[in-house]
């Protein structure tokens, strides 16, 4: 058994490991994702001569009303100057079979969404992405968390 565990520990470290990550984060949301409610995430860019690609994550519930999510992302600089912006129409399952699209176990499914691709930010620093639900609703059942990532952009 103590093997096991001995082949176990690093097999998981070298899978976690992602060298294009360079942040991600996630935040759980109560019971409803409400319309007046911002996601608000604040990041480090390294190095301004580097591409990044910027995500945005989302974990739902197989009963979620709809098969998309309207979202508006707004990317601020430090001095919450809006660099980027843009309302999202992403969808969450087939448009006609209904089939949870993503990756999903039992009841949720997690999405991911490219917002930006090869994006070069204007100066290394402090940045802020925030998420706004745009549905007709004031509460969104079924959204269970939102994020983003920030990735260097590989070249292949």
């Amino acid at each position: 058994m103590r093997k096991l565990v001995l082949l176990i520990i690093p097999a998981l470290f070298f899978i976690s490991c992602d060298p294009a990550r360079v942040s991600e984060k996630h935040n759980d949301i109560d019971k409803y994702w409400l319309a007046d409610s911002v996601a608000r995430f604040e990041f480090q860019v390294p190095d301004s001569n580097q591409d990044y690609n910027l995500l945005f994550y989302v974990r739902n519930g197989v009963d979620f009303p709809h098969s998309n999510l309207y979202f508006k992302y707004f990317l601020k600089d430090s001095l919450g100057t809006v660099l980027e912006s843009e309302l999202v129409n992403f969808q969450l399952f087939h448009p006609k079979s209904g089939y949870p699209l993503g990756n999903g176990v039992g009841d949720l499914f997690e999405h991911d969404y490219e917002l930006l691709a090869n994006y070069r930010f204007p100066y290394s620093g402090p940045y802020e992405i925030d998420f706004q639900q745009y549905m007709r609703y004031d509460s969104l059942p079924e959204i269970y968390s939102v994020g983003y990532r920030l990735e260097k952009t590989t070249e292949k």
